[in-house]
């Protein structure tokens, strides 16, 4: 089984978790864009991944950050639309602070609440990203003109989970932390793929 990592900021505490996972997780993939211009990344993104990821048989999980428009990409990848679809949210965009609401560009927050609808779990850093989050979608649906969506919060919600960032610290102890234990079993793998 091969899990497919997909990264479209690789910096920061996106890089630290797609590296901990490379180290951890035996037969997994890496793919990643550098972290720059992040609103280029969730803009495109999917289009470059949809040309940079070969296709495998292999492949059984997509992890992704919310940073990938994951609909966007299993629509121009269709053999990745049958893999499990597992997303991570680093950071949500519906509550993200901006100086004014008129900044906000609805498009970022559009795409993450898409991409829920598409992943078959959606993992959040914290109770309070994931409850922000579910908590904000009506009132930014509420952005649309007319011809709304409703209850989309109440088909992501089953979906959601926490799962804290995990964090190893290096030789100190060989022991995994419970929140990478848990992004393993998310990742649907039964067999001990820790080194």
């Amino acid at each position: 089984m091969t899990v497919l990592l997909v990264e479209a900021f690789y910096g920061g505490s996106h890089k630290q978790l797609i590296d901990l996972l490379r180290e951890n997780v035996e037969d997994c993939v890496a793919y990643t864009l550098p972290a720059k211009k992040w609103h280029w990344r969730a803009r495109t993104a999917a289009l470059y991944f949809m040309q940079a990821i070969p296709a495998s048989p292999s492949y059984r999980v997509l992890f992704a950050s919310s940073v990938l428009n994951l609909s966007e990409l299993v629509a121009l990848r269709p053999d990745l639309a049958t893999l499990k679809k597992v997303l991570y949210f680093h950071e949500n965009q519906l509550v993200y602070p901006v100086r004014k609401s008129q900044d906000r560009d609805f498009q970022y927050g559009y795409n993450q609440v898409l991409s829920c609808l598409v992943a078959d779990v959606v993992t959040f850093n914290s109770s309070f990203n994931m409850e922000s989050f579910l908590s904000s979608i009506s009132s930014f649906m509420k952005m649309i003109p007319d011809h709304r969506p409703k209850d989309l919060d109440k088909r992501i919600r089953p979906k959601c989970r926490v799962l804290h960032f995990p964090i190893q610290f290096p030789h100190v102890t060989r022991s995994v932390s419970s929140s990478l234990a848990t992004v393993i079993c998310l990742l649907g793998i039964t067999r001990p793929l820790i080194k």
